[in-house]
């Protein structure tokens, strides 16, 4: 669905080019009681669940978007290997949920493009 589009790509690249904000550690005091991976997982999970909500689909699409969410997790922990377990400041909280953000509109426009 998404994963193999350009703008995807350009996602993953837009991460690999920000990647210092998460090479530098946050403060103890702003940092999430999460780590960067569960952060990750939650968000994108509660996206997805969103993205089902706002469209009507079947069994078969709603498939296909969990096994989209998967790849990009997959693909977020190849990127972010070193990072994952470590604890997000506020800096890298809000582009984690830029990212995810990001993430779901190209699923939005995805499904709108199907839709239409």
């Amino acid at each position: 669905m998404i994963v193999e589009t350009n703008g995807y790509i350009e996602l993953v690249q837009y991460l690999s080019e920000n990647i210092e904000v998460f090479t530098q550690p946050a403060p103890a005091a702003e940092q999430a009681s999460q780590t960067v991976r569960e952060m990750f997982e939650e968000q994108l999970s509660n996206s997805i669940m969103v993205v089902c909500q706002q469209h009507t689909l079947d069994q078969a699409q709603r498939l296909d978007i969990v096994r989209e969410a998967d790849a990009i997790l997959y693909d977020l922990e190849e990127v972010l290997a070193s990072v994952l377990n470590t604890y997000p400041g506020q800096r890298q909280q809000a582009f984690i949920t830029e990212f995810v953000g990001l993430v779901k509109n190209l699923i939005d426009t995805e499904l709108n493009r199907y839709d239409a």
